[in-house]
Parts: structure tokens; C-alpha cells; sequence
């Protein structure tokens, strides 16, 4: 199967949408299909047009611009792209799927999905992140152009960024039947056994018994590091010498977490170490007892599950999409608020046994979200998106 991917943002940027667009076309290489990515983000030779194979099997098409602010957008990124599939079309390469991602604001992909279809591509547009208050600007947009209508197969990678979609189509006049068949939840994909770790138990730690929270984060405000830095110091409070935390993770936030850590006189008890490499992260779990995330607007959270299939306990904002895959008391506990986070902090230290439960629970869990998994689900995708062209 010839794959063409879409996404405003791509690696070397590091985040949610570049690292599993990446990871995706990497395993569905690795599978014998022929994967290509078409992005806007700068490679390493800077802005302009560039192709580069990597090592995965993954042509990367670049098309970059010199953009204040280094946003990885093109002013003529939708012609470029409608050329390169007329290209590949005429060398007898035509995509036999384009599948586009995006965020909240992808002006590349939102742009491309019009003439994608006019060119009567099978089509698959996933989005990444939560609407929001952005649902009603993606509604008002629909009643002008009727994108809802358009042959595409909608999809996203939770029930929390499905649901506006769905809403959207329902809205547009489609049954529900069709908006169930139209609208598909891709999850993102993990590699189970790279996460299935040795562990240190903590009788067994030199640094001591405490519980050893962690979390792997982004310093934004969405990510709410700051809370949790106070859910943190509330609980050490109340459960003193019970736990310690690490927190990896860099962003715009992470000096005020530093100088709350330190106002807090928490310094010996939550440790802020910076962005950690996978590597660094997986050994940083076999000595770890609980992941907390602590954000609401999470579209996923593959942090957390990496760090459920590490066997860590997870403590979640119920709201999130992280909590759509957890069950409470059995691999994680979940939280409503602030507050309630804390409680659960302190009441996995004070009950033993309930951590230890849910740690052995988690170590030999199936997971739903193991790679096969995923690419037979986005294969099964690309097949309605086949049965949806004029």
C-alpha cells in the first residue's frame, strides 16, 4: 500500500503529533508499505524544499518557509503538495491513501483536505488534540463550506477529540448511524514490550522506601505542572517522608516550578531533571512507583500509558483522554480535581496495599494500544475511506 502522511508539524519538532506521526509511519514501513511524509516543518538543512530517506523506510518531503516565530508553516504549502501528488501520480505512484493530522490550527492540512478529495484520493484526516472552544468556529465553518460532506474519513485519537466531531456531523444533517461509521478512534500506538521493564522494589531502593512519584511532562500551562507541583507539596504534607517525586520535562513553565519547588522547601523531596531521553525515562520507571498526569486537556497522554505498561500505578484527571483507557482502582486511580489528586498521592502511601495491587495489575496487563493493535485499526480506516470515493 502506498501511504502518504500530511502534518503541519513533523520531527525534529518533539511533541504529541510529531512523535506518533513518525512512529506510525515508521512501523507501517516496517510492515512492506510505501510510507511517505509531507510536511511543513524545517529539517535540519533549514527552510526550502528538501527530500530525505530515513533510516525507518520514511520519505520525508519538506516544504519550509522562513516564518517569524519559527511556526512550521508555508504560504503556498497546499500547491506544493496538490503538485507532488499529481507528480506521483503521473509516474504511476498515486497514493492509495492520504492520510492528514492535525491539531487545533494545521493551516497546511486543513487547507489540503479540499483538493486531496478533488483528486480522488481516499482520504483520512485525524485530529490530535481537543477542540475546545474551537468546536464552534469548526461548526461555523462547516455550515458555510459543508466540510462534514466532504469523502473523508474523520477519525481521532480518543473519545475526548471524537466527540466534537460527531457532534459537528450530527449538527450537518447525517444520521447517526453514518456519523458512527464516519468518525473512527485511532489511539496512538505503543511499544508494550520496550515498556515492560525490571523493577526495583522499594525495600530494595539505596535512595530509601519512599513511594517515588514521577511524571513526564511538557512545562506549558495546559500540561498543569504547577498544580501538580502543589498537589505534590500537599500530600508530602500530610503523609510526611512517605514520598518523593521526579518530574522530567522542559517548557516555558519550568522555571516557576523550580522557584515553587523551592518555595515550598520541597528541594530534597521534588526533583525537576529536565528533558529525559526515552532511555533515560525507562530507567528512571524500574525505580518509580506512580505516574501522575495531571492536565485535563490531554488528548491521549502516552505517557501515561508508557508508564502503565512499566507497571507504575497511574493517578489521572478523570476528564482527560487518558482516563478513557484506565479503570479506577484496578491501574489507576482517578481524579476529579486538584485536591482529589493530592488525596490519591496520599492514600496510595498509606495503603500498601492498594499500590502494590494495582503495580502487580499493571505489570502483566494487556494493553489495548499495542502496535499491531493500532495498525490494523488505521488499516481498517483507510478501507472505509477507499469505500467513501465518488
Amino acid at each position: 500500500m502506498r501511504i502518504t502522511h500530511v502534518t503541519d508539524s513533523y520531527l525534529p519538532l518533539l511533541g504529541g503529533i510529531e512523535t506518533q506521526v513518525a512512529r506510525l509511519a515508521g512501523r507501517q514501513a516496517a510492515a512492506g508499505h510505501d510510507v511517505e511524509v509531507l510536511t511543513t516543518t524545517p529539517g535540519a538543512g533549514g527552510p526550502g524544499v528538501s527530500t530525505e530517506r530515513g533510516d525507518d523506510g520514511v520519505s520525508v518531503h519538506r516544504v519550509a518557509a522562513r516564518i517569524p516565530g519559527g511556526f512550521p508553516v508555508h504560504p503556498r504549502s497546499t500547491s506544493h503538495l496538490a503538485a507532488h501528488l499529481r507528480a506521483a501520480e503521473a509516474a504511476g505512484r498515486r497514493p492509495d491513501v492520504v492520510h492528514l493530522h492535525m491539531g487545533v490550527l494545521a493551516p497546511t492540512v486543513q487547507l489540503a483536505v479540499r483538493p486531496v478529495t478533488r483528486l480522488g484520493l481516499p482520504a483520512v484526516l485525524t485530529v490530535h488534540s481537543v477542540w475546545g472552544r474551537w468546536e464552534h468556529a469548526f461548526a461555523g465553518l462547516d455550515r458555510a463550506v459543508r466540510w462534514s460532506r466532504w469523502p473523508v474519513q474523520w477519525s481521532a485519537v480518543s473519545e475526548l477529540t471524537a466527540a466534537p466531531l460527531r457532534r459537528v456531523l450530527a449538527a450537518s444533517g447525517l444520521d447517526a448511524a453514518t456519523v458512527d461509521r464516519r468518525v473512527s478512534v485511532l489511539g496512538n500506538g505503543i511499544d508494550v514490550e520496550a515498556w515492560r521493564l525490571p523493577r526495583t522494589e522499594r525495600d530494595e531502593r539505596a535512595e530509601g522506601k519512599e513511594v517515588h512519584v514521577v511524571s513526564a511532562t511538557r512545562f506549558a500551562p495546559r500540561k498543569r505542572v504547577l498544580p501538580l507541583v502543589e498537589a505534590i507539596a500537599d500530600a508530602v504534607r500530610r503523609a510526611p517522608g512517605g514520598l518523593v517525586a521526579t518530574i522530567g520535562g522542559d517548557g516555558p513553565q519550568l522555571d516557576d516550578a523550580r522557584r515553587l519547588v523551592r518555595e515550598k522547601g520541597l528541594s530534597d523531596v521534588i526533583r525537576l531533571v529536565g528533558r529525559l531521553t526515552p532511555v533515560e525515562l525507562q530507567r528512571l520507571y524500574t525505580r518509580a512507583d506512580v505516574f501522575v498526569a495531571p492536565a485535563v486537556k490531554d488528548a491521549f497522554g502516552i505517557a501515561a500509558l508508557e508508564a502503565q505498561a512499566a507497571g507504575l500505578a497511574v493517578v489521572s484527571r478523570s476528564q482527560s483522554g487518558v482516563a478513557e483507557r484506565l479503570v479506577d482502582g484496578r491501574d489507576a486511580l482517578l481524579v476529579d480535581d486538584d485536591a482529589a489528586m493530592a488525596d490519591a498521592l496520599v492514600r496510595l502511601v498509606e495503603e500498601p496495599e492498594l499500590l502494590d495491587g494495582i503495580i502487580a495489575h499493571n505489570r502483566g496487563a494487556e494493553l489495548p494500544l499495542s502496535w499491531p493493535r493500532v495498525l490494523a485499526d488505521t488499516e481498517e480506516a483507510y478501507r472505509r475511506a477507499a469505500a467513501l470515493r465518488p
